[in-house]
């Protein structure tokens, strides 16, 4: 069994995810087992470039499993898809336009051990922003001690951390920190790069919530981070060593919005899965 999953959705993205496993191929970690969902029109897999990039995660010793499924109901069935299909205790929900540095794997798979937490993210930069500096959206609360378990409901001040990850802030955020120093901070929710253990996200129901969706939704992730952080904590890394391909999003409708939001779920399945001290949902939640 590996290490790692690593878990790839993706549509009609084929530059983008070369991009993506181009980081996954070069990564310090290499006892990796990377899934790939794909939905696109036509096969990722058709693509010389990206069967060579395959090969090379396999040279360097990981395993590949490559699926794909025309049938698209929306990225919370994707991720549940790609779920279902793991075996490591710890799995990287990882987007096909993020590129990650050499230690970024290695450093999550780190971190989530020694705090013992429900997931630990990495946020890519748009460096087409690099020289869009926003001081007042880059605005950091480290976690000095233990990852803890916290409550951050939308609409809180806590709800503001979500502005970090905006643009190039991750970038000009980490330019303060000395060199070789990676910190630990405080998020609202992360997209895009996220090491999760694997058995508190099933812990929380995972994506099997999908079909309660629209075809286009959004905030799958930030659903489960919710719940996660309630009850075992969460947090991201500075810098983040991850980057951006800034294409365009492959989950919105045809006017480019979607037609629900997973977060219209949160009462419910805080109900269920986590509920404050005390009122323990009934059948143990």
């Amino acid at each position: 069994m590996a290490t790692v999953d690593v878990l790839i959705p993706t549509r009609n993205r084929h530059e983008s995810l070369a991009m993506t496993l181009a980081g996954v191929a070069a990564q310090s970690l290499t006892d990796l087992r990377v899934v790939v969902a794909d939905q696109s029109d036509r096969p990722a897999f058709e693509s010389p470039v990206i069967q060579s990039l395959l090969r090379v995660v396999t040279a360097r010793g990981g395993v590949i499993e490559y699926h794909h499924r025309p049938p698209v109901h929306g990225i919370a069935e994707q991720r549940d898809f790609l779920l279902r299909r793991t075996g490591a205790d710890a799995v990287l929900f990882l987007d096909d336009d993020v590129f990650m540095e050499p230690w970024v794997v290695e450093h999550l798979l780190d971190t989530l051990r020694a705090e013992d937490c429900g997931f630990v993210g990495a946020f890519p930069a748009g460096l087409s922003h690099r020289d869009d500096v926003r001081p007042a959206q880059q605005i950091v609360e480290w976690w000095d001690g233990p990852v803890q378990p916290e409550v951050v409901d939308p609409g809180t001040p806590a709800w503001e951390r979500w502005n970090l990850h905006r643009a190039a802030n991750v970038y000009h955020a980490a330019q303060g920190l000395p060199p070789g120093v990676v910190r630990r901070y405080k998020v609202a929710w992360v997209a895009a790069c996220v090491l999760y253990d694997r058995d508190k996200l099933l812990a929380v129901g995972g994506f099997d919530f999908w079909r309660r969706l629209p075809r286009y939704h959004s905030g799958e992730e930030v659903l489960v981070q919710n719940l996660l952080m309630r009850r075992w904590g969460g947090c991201c890394i500075l810098p983040s060593g991850t980057y951006s391909s800034e294409v365009p999003s492959t989950v919105l409708n045809a006017a480019g919005t979607v037609d629900g939001h997973a977060l219209d779920l949160l009462p419910e399945m805080v109900a269920r899965y986590a509920p404050p001290p005390g009122e323990e949902a009934p059948g143990g939640g």
